[in-house]
């Protein structure tokens, strides 16, 4: 990733498996992580854990998706989360 700005990142299923691996990674080249978990809150707060552990940032975010109600609580938690890792508008948008 481009260091000259911040990234961020929204992994889906980021609480375990190929998810909590993308997750990393991604917060591993300097990206602001939000993970997304579905039922399992524990599994997604160590996943934030092992991020801030090696040094990134990262929080959790409930949202089971499949609905257009759980689609908007994801986005706008997601949105609230990047905004208090005081990332811009644009930073978070990619733009």
């Amino acid at each position: 990733m481009d260091g000259s700005r911040r990234k961020s990142a929204l992994v889906t299923g980021a609480s375990r498996g190929i998810g909590r691996g993308i997750a990393l990674r991604l917060a591993q080249s300097g990206a602001v992580v939000a993970v997304n978990y579905a039922n399992n809150e524990e599994a997604a707060q160590e996943t934030v854990s092992l991020i801030e552990e090696s040094g990134g940032r990262a929080f959790a975010v409930q949202a089971e998706l499949g609905t257009a109600h759980s689609v908007e609580k994801l986005l706008s938690a997601t949105r609230e989360g990047f905004i208090t890792h005081r990332l811009s508008k644009s930073e978070y948008l990619g733009e």
